[in-house]
């Protein structure tokens, strides 16, 4: 039975395309409270409004009826969360849950807690995304079949984390639990330094276009336009996910780095048999992720 963890009205600050879609699939999936939404830009709360994704939109929080909700959830850049939790502290009810949906957690997690003690923040984030952004972008049922990483605290409430995994399963996510660092740790590895490198490629190729006077940008396949896709993501967002995981973001570029050191040494080189090794090793592995 979908009771999403019996929390009666949810307010979702941030409408973009993981908020919007977050609102919509409640409803689609038959959540019987009420959903309400907070953005500072006003169409986007026009725009919710016009898809039935929320019951009531506000851009004051001291207009927000908090007194009917239990469940918060920041679906806004990371580096928003810190000022976010200082504007609604004073108008939280003494037992409602925030949480939110940031692919950053670590010190976040603890800084966000301890801002809005006594109040319970669970950290929460939904493998799941399009390069897009916008409430007009958003999706049905992103969340189903996707994974999902909370990241609780070592204190944490056990009734609330049983109610948030319950919560994200009648939305049919894929529950995993993980320490907030090991998590920064993991997610730098597999999508920000992606996202990094995409963003790298491309402005090589802006720069490789300045320097030939030929614009190259006439000329990608496919394949360039499949790697490089997560580019169009948007700059704010992945400004405030490179800062706030700054060291880990670091420390996997200068790996990525290390490795393309690595194949240019050995093309310098003409080391057919390095080459062969580096890239069939990285091809086996690629093909590795097709069967899990």
């Amino acid at each position: 039975m979908k009771d999403f963890g019996n929390f009666k009205n949810v307010l979702i600050i941030g409408l973009g395309l993981i908020g919007g879609s977050l609102a919509l699939s409640l409803k689609n999936e038959g959540f019987k409270g009420k959903i309400y939404g907070f953005d500072l830009n006003k169409e986007r709360i026009k725009k919710a409004s016009e898809l039935n994704a929320i019951d009531e939109g506000f851009d004051k929080f001291e207009d927000i009826n908090w007194q009917d909700i239990d469940l918060v959830i920041l679906a806004t850049p990371v580096k928003t969360f810190e000022n976010i939790a200082k504007q609604i502290k004073p108008f939280l009810n003494k037992d409602t849950i925030i949480s939110d949906v940031g692919s950053v957690k670590g010190e976040l997690v603890l800084k966000i807690s301890k801002i809005l003690q006594p109040n319970i923040f669970l950290g929460v984030h939904p493998i799941a995304g399009t390069e897009k952004e916008g409430i007009e972008n958003a999706v049905i049922g992103l969340f189903k079949g996707a994974r999902l990483i909370i990241t609780p605290s070592e204190n944490i409430n056990q009734d609330i984390l049983k109610r948030i995994e319950k919560f994200w399963k009648d939305l049919g996510s894929k529950v995993e639990i993980m320490e907030p660092y090991l998590h920064d740790f993991v997610f730098a590895s597999v999508s920000h330094l992606p996202h990094a490198v995409a963003f790298a490629l491309v402005d090589a190729l802006i720069n490789l276009s300045k320097e030939t006077g030929i614009d190259l940008f006439k000329y990608p396949g496919g394949g360039f336009k499949d790697f490089t896709r997560i580019a169009a993501s948007s700059p704010t967002v992945w400004k405030d996910i490179f800062l706030e995981n700054k060291k880990d973001v670091l420390h996997t570029i200068d790996e990525f780095i290390k490795s393309m050191n690595k194949l240019k040494e050995a093309i310098e080189k003409e080391d057919e048999d390095k080459i062969l090794n580096i890239l069939s090793e990285s091809r086996e592995k690629r093909l590795s992720l097709e069967k899990s």
